[in-house]
């Protein structure tokens, strides 16, 4: 089975396209990772999502928004620009995005929001260093 997560940062803006049979929307956008050493070129991946999915991608993937991919991964084979040969691109068919990243508030007192509240109050904020806890 070939199921992949992948955490990376929206190196550009999604564009938003329609097949020409059934006009269905399909949406392409290109994604960065981290290198594995210092001084090694930042690895970047093509990432396709299909249908509704496409819709949303064009929607919430912003540039230098960190996103959390779910998907299948593909090798392509496309001629190389010399004409000599082919050349192998990754490419990922999305299933499912996760944005990572939450959008900046608009004010500094939002910037929690309350489902990221914990529910129930630290019952240990009340005690001093003195206070003994008996197990």
């Amino acid at each position: 089975m070939n199921h992949c997560l992948l955490e990376a940062v929206v190196q550009e803006a999604p564009k938003l396209r329609y097949t020409q049979e059934d006009q269905v929307p399909v949406a392409d956008m290109l994604v960065c990772f981290d290198p594995l050493r210092e001084g090694d070129p930042q690895p970047t991946l093509k990432v396709t999502a299909w249908r509704d999915l496409a819709t949303t991608v064009e929607q919430q993937a912003q540039p230098g928004r960190k996103v959390l991919l779910e998907g299948r991964l593909m090798m392509r084979s496309t001629p190389r620009p010399d004409g000599v040969g082919m050349q192998k691109q990754a490419e990922l068919i999305l299933s499912r995005l996760h944005p990572l990243q939450l959008p900046q508030p608009a004010r500094p007192d939002e910037a929690i929001p309350a489902a990221a509240q914990p529910l129930v109050p630290d019952s240990t904020s009340d005690l001093s260093p003195e206070d003994d806890i008996p197990f």
